[in-house]
């Protein structure tokens, strides 16, 4: 059971990643609402550059289609093959992986943000312990389903996750963010419900997202903020899970509250995989798994990684 839904938590957090691209960092709720009920739903919106002009937007998948990957799910990728490949995570193959992979003639063709510049920079010069940069933003949490799928359960399960977070970031907000993502969802793969882990691992802004009276996740995102930065994401995202009773739901609900949706869904979507599974009324919907470009092979690496720890 434990790694049934592992492996769903992590194809969980691929699909949001994906159903989120085309509106990701699109700031102006409004925009969203309009663009969304052309679509008939938020997610797998097709990235569109017209859909980002005049507000407050950056459009940066114009490289990307409808059903790949942002660069946060590339990264989670990138970590999973690691933990599928050495039986666990290795942070200096982790680094080798990720300079392939997003670095120049990679796979990968599409946004690079700071971090990842910050440390692509930092391993061509040989820094490796760390290879981070000074950054609190969301592609801290990237690596860390990965990292529980091949360590939990063990005793260097919180610093292996450090380890990881230290490959891109280099920050204490960021290492203490990953530390509560990596509980919260150690908890829930372990079977608990949702808001159990939450109450449990949440710190300030977290619980006052959870005692809002507010039931709109968008209209939270005024409180909170939408940005990349963890003190903003995380207490959204935990706004989002707290309210959601299905994975589409919350999915939907997160892309509609704006700003850095793909960021946050790696949360929301590892998360919610691992309570509600794949397929159902509140599962992972079969077709948003069809629509995941090299799906296939996706799940397989998931399935792969989920192994690990057994």
């Amino acid at each position: 059971m434990e790694q049934g839904r592992m492996a769903a938590a992590l194809l969980g957090a691929l699909v949001a990643d994906a159903a989120a691209l085309g509106l990701h960092w699109l700031y102006d709720v409004g925009r969203i609402s309009e663009v969304v009920a052309r679509h008939g739903g938020a997610a797998f919106v097709p990235p569109d550059p017209a859909n980002f002009e005049g507000v407050p937007a950056y459009f940066a998948h114009g490289a990307r289609r409808d059903g790949m990957l942002t660069q946060y799910g590339e990264g989670l990728a990138v970590a999973l093959r690691v933990v599928a490949g050495a039986g666990g995570y290795d942070r200096a193959a982790h680094q080798a992986a990720y300079e392939c992979h997003f670095g120049a003639g990679g796979a990968y063709v599409g946004y690079i943000d700071r971090p990842t510049r910050g440390t692509l920079a930092n391993l061509a010069a040989g820094q490796v312990d760390p290879s981070g940069i000074d950054d609190d933003q969301l592609p801290a949490l990237v690596a860390v389903p990965a990292v529980l799928a091949g360590h939990r359960g063990r005793p260097d399960l919180p610093d292996t996750v450090r380890a990881a977070v230290g490959v891109t970031n280099v920050n204490d907000t960021a290492f203490d963010g990953a530390a509560r993502f990596a509980d919260l969802l150690g908890r829930v793969v372990a079977g608990e419900g949702v808001a159990a882990a939450l109450a449990a691992v949440a710190d300030g802004p977290m619980q006052a997202a959870l005692a809002a009276p507010e039931a709109d996740s968008t209209a939270y995102g005024e409180v909170t903020g939408r940005a990349c930065h963890l003190p903003m994401a995380l207490p959204l995202a935990a706004h989002v899970l707290a309210r959601a009773d299905s994975f589409e739901g919350a999915i939907e609900a997160n892309i509609r509250a704006g700003g850095d949706s793909a960021g946050r869904a790696i949360v929301i979507g590892a998360v919610m995989g691992a309570t509600h599974g794949i397929g159902g009324r509140r599962g992972i919907p079969l077709d948003w798994v069809l629509r995941l470009h090299e799906g296939r092979a996706l799940w397989a690496l998931c399935r792969g990684a989920a192994a690990v720890a057994g």
